[in-house]
């Protein structure tokens, strides 16, 4: 035999094995070729894979049928052959308790991360801090009286000066001109104390934070005592710092919930608990993401060893 006629009897045989594996798996019927002919059009071709994809989809609906009718569950009937031949090995079951049990503790650890951190430090690190200086501007005007159509104009010689409220030391001092304005420059961002004070007028004192309010105008009144304010605007730093420490506690109880569920699949007693248990474990959203997928990885190697729970074992 020469070695054409061996090739081309070896290629006869290859082809017979992979109509028979077609013809079982329903992809051709056994009449059909395996092959596609030369002479078939392109819409005869089109035709016949569809007839071939509709034949394999209804293989596969019988198949889940009459696994469903026999009892076993119908997302485990739907997977393919060999993956449910893998249903009943404990390294299924063990995988699952793994993925499971890491993706909780990588939660729990993203909330160990949360409560530890204090946003007041994230606010006075130097990459929120400014280290520029400001100036602050204002004017005084006195009292204006409706009934004499007086008064509104801005006052001269009145002693402004800053001050620190860190340490009390003051940061400067000037007057006011003819005008009634005031400047100070080169102020440095922190709380400030700007004090007001003139012989015969209220003393005006404003706690404030350089650059929030660009231009201040103030009154002076008339009398004796100080009027004091505070014009910094208000934070949320605590209202932040509560609800981080919220959503850290929400963390790590649902960390703790899914590694309870980790452990409750290792038992395998009660199949739908240990899937609630494993879905509370979500919330723990270790590393933003990964650990929730690590959870539904380990869920979706529990519905496959679903068989293997002893309130399921019976059903």
């Amino acid at each position: 035999m020469s070695d054409s006629e061996d090739r081309e009897e070896r290629l006869q045989a290859l082809r017979s094995r992979v109509k028979e594996e077609l013809t079982e798996e329903g992809v051709i019927e056994a009449e059909e070729e395996p092959d596609e002919s030369s002479s078939l059009t392109l819409t005869d071709r089109i035709q016949r894979r569809r007839r071939r994809m509709q034949r394999v989809r209804q293989k596969k609906r019988q198949e889940a049928r009459s696994l469903a009718a026999a009892g076993v569950d119908p997302m485990t009937a739907r997977l393919p052959s060999r993956i449910r031949e893998h249903a009943e090995d404990s390294m299924v079951l063990n995988l699952a308790v793994l993925l499971i049990i890491v993706g909780s503790v990588i939660g729990g650890a993203s909330g160990a991360l949360l409560i530890s951190a204090d946003p007041r430090d994230l606010v006075a690190s130097s990459v929120f801090s400014s280290q520029t200086d400001t100036d602050v501007h204002g004017l005084i005007l006195t009292q204006p009286d409706s009934e004499n159509q007086t008064g509104g104009q801005g006052l001269e010689g009145v002693d402004i000066e800053i001050i620190r409220v860190s340490d009390g030391k003051s940061e400067g001092r000037t007057e006011t001109n003819s005008e009634g304005r005031f400047s100070f420059t080169e102020v440095s961002r922190e709380d400030l104390l700007l004090r007001v004070e003139m012989d015969g007028y209220v003393t005006i004192e404003r706690h404030l934070y350089p650059g929030e309010d660009p231009d201040l105008t103030l009154t002076l009144v008339e009398g004796d005592g100080i009027d004091a304010d505070d014009l910094r605007n208000p934070s949320n730093l605590f209202a932040a710092i509560q609800l981080s420490t919220a959503i850290a506690t929400l963390t790590l109880i649902s960390a703790a919930i899914g590694v309870v569920g980790g452990l409750e699949a290792r038992r395998k007693q009660r199949y739908r608990r240990t899937q609630w248990l494993c879905g509370l474990g979500l919330f723990s959203r270790g590393g933003i993401f990964f650990g929730s997928l690590l959870i539904l990885l380990g869920m979706a190697l529990l519905m496959l060893a679903k068989g293997q729970f002893d309130d399921q074992s019976s059903d």
